[in-house]
């Protein structure tokens, strides 16, 4: 394959954007994001080819996905330093089994006003209802089936323990309480994080759509967020977890 079939350079960069607009037969790109960091390419290049792009008027805005905190940070203050645009958005992985991006990227991007629109806000269908504790396989033709074929069965194995089924547990539980269902609960308590603008969702039938846009025009109680909040706490690795005691500590009036 061509060293210039991929990654985040100048001429794969223009050429995906040119081809693109070829197949969607417009002249301009709404939002644009790269998809994954490429640590082969200076993100000099990288950004200045996408406000090169901007101000010629084939894309409107641009995004990232898939990059950390400090990626992020440094590709805001570049474009800062040499007037280029910004990132607006970032497309992280993010969900109630799945929230490593607090830690960092979050705050991040609410400090740079980039708006977070995560995918896979139902981890595959985990957080739909549709599976249960005792089961030992997901049904034919599911997405989660897809990724066992891929990977095989450990794809189960790692989201069969204690952790996963305490979250899933919890999300039917506040979704009986709040007559909504497990995705409509799901995806309300992510559109009610900080930085977080739009889930992109994955529905493959006109019902899981209609299922999904019943998450908003509604709320969660304080008590049940916090229920949701608790369930799908993870232990904090250092240093988050000294920053995090340190955060919660009374101020001393020495």
């Amino acid at each position: 394959e061509s060293p210039n079939a991929g990654g985040l350079s100048r001429k794969h960069i223009v050429s995906a954007v040119e081809a693109s607009l070829r197949r969607l037969g417009t002249d301009h790109i709404d939002l644009y994001q790269t998809h994954v960091w490429d640590a082969t390419t200076p993100v000099e290049e990288t950004l200045s080819t996408l406000d090169t792009l901007v101000r010629a008027g084939k894309v409107r805005y641009l995004g990232a996905s898939n990059v950390s905190a400090s990626q992020l940070q440094r590709s805001q203050d570049l474009a800062d330093r040499n007037g280029w645009e910004r990132y607006v958005s970032l497309q992280p992985l993010y969900n109630l089994l799945a929230r490593e991006i607090e830690w960092e990227l979050v705050p991040v991007g609410v400090a740079e006003g980039v708006g977070i629109i995560p995918w896979s806000p139902l981890q595959g269908g985990w957080l739909t209802g549709k599976y249960r504790r005792g089961m030992t396989a997901a049904a034919p033709g599911t997405r989660e089936a897809r990724y066992q074929e891929e990977l095989g069965r450990e794809a189960w194995r790692e989201r069969d323990n204690e952790e996963t089924w305490r979250v899933v547990e919890a999300v039917v539980e506040v979704a009986g309480e709040a007559g909504r269902t497990p995705a409509q609960t799901a995806l309300r308590w992510l559109l009610g994080r900080p930085g977080v603008t739009a889930p992109i969702v994955g529905a493959r039938t006109p019902e899981q759509l209609a299922d999904s846009l019943g998450a908003v025009g509604w709320e969660l109680t304080a008590e049940q967020e916090e229920r949701l909040d608790a369930a799908s706490a993870r232990p904090l690795p250092y240093p988050y977890d000294v920053l995090h005691r340190f955060r919660d500590r009374e101020p001393r009036d020495d």
